[in-house]
């Protein structure tokens, strides 16, 4: 009776710690090294447990803090657990290009019409850049987009963070060493596929943390306008103190364009959207530029 009884309780006590793995098993993959807990935290990431995968991906750049494929990776996992995607950008485009047409220009007051230009413009409509209809959402990411940022720090390459306000684009074009981009990003150890992510994901983080920033910042310092010819114009209560803080949310947009630029670049023929989504970002930089931020002489 005894012995009847001994092998049921010895086989539960076998079996209960690997009941304890099958629970938890991701969470132990990095006792088998670094590759293997990226390798379970993109598995997991793609079943939508973002939880775990984070955990893995913070306790693998624990370990190793250099290393580009874990910083890749985290900042990827946390931009999908935020629901934000390349398409925002393309989606934010979309709205500026169409804010505020449509509607009929309303009276300006006295004292706007003496601060603002486009105030006493009967055919500038003036419209709301906070009403994008993910804004809310988008503010409530920023704390996880500035992260992502810092994640990102000496992943992306000198060539796509040293945008020049006044150099950078020249009558719309990008000037850059967009081979030399490249050419880091791969001596970090990085696949072009990871390339191309971690440009995809730096950019969209610099590029919706510079977009909450003229809106929601200096939502009270500003008015924006739809012009006669479709071009956006801003006043602000203070320019110069708008443009100065202003400018380097404009240089993250900048930053985001070249990394988009140097990731369709590595892609090749089949970047067709990301091409799409550079030009939309261009056109979002010049309307801003050229009303916020420091005109330049070129």
């Amino acid at each position: 009776m005894t012995r009847r009884l001994l092998l049921p309780l010895l086989t539960a006590a076998l079996l209960i710690p690997l009941s304890g793995c099958d629970e938890t098993g991701p969470m132990l993959s990095l006792d088998e090294g670094v590759a293997v807990a990226v390798d379970d935290a993109i598995l997991a990431r793609e079943q939508g447990d973002y939880d775990t995968a984070t955990d893995l991906l913070y306790r693998a750049l624990e370990a190793e803090p250099t290393n580009a494929v874990v910083r890749v990776e985290l900042s990827t996992t946390l931009l999908q657990r935020e629901g934000i995607d390349l398409f925002d950008i393309e989606r934010i485009g979309q709205y500026l290009e169409t804010a505020g047409m449509g509607r009929t220009a309303q009276p300006a007051s006295a004292r706007s019409s003496a601060t603002c230009a486009y105030a006493g413009d009967p055919t500038a409509v003036q419209f709301d850049p906070t009403e994008y209809e993910g804004f809310d959402e988008l503010v409530l990411s920023i704390e996880v987009l500035e992260e992502v940022t810092e994640t990102l720090d000496g992943v992306l390459p000198a060539a796509v963070e040293d945008f020049a306000l006044c150099g950078s684009v020249v009558d719309g074009e990008l000037v850059y060493d967009q081979a030399g981009a490249i050419v880091d990003l791969r001596a970090r150890g990085l696949t072009d596929e990871q390339a191309a992510q971690a440009l995809a994901v730096g950019a969209l983080a610099r590029f919706v943390d510079a977009y909450v920033t003229v809106t929601e910042e200096l939502a009270d310092e500003t008015a924006w306008y739809r012009l006669a010819d479709g071009s956006i114009g801003i006043c602000a209560a203070d320019e110069e103190a708008a443009r100065t803080k202003a400018e380097g949310a404009i240089q993250g947009i900048g930053e985001a364009i070249l990394s988009l630029d140097t990731r369709a670049a590595i892609l090749g023929a089949g970047a067709t959207v990301a091409a799409e989504i550079v030009d939309t970002a261009l056109s979002i930089y010049g309307e801003l530029e050229q009303d916020i931020t420091t005109y330049c002489e070129l």
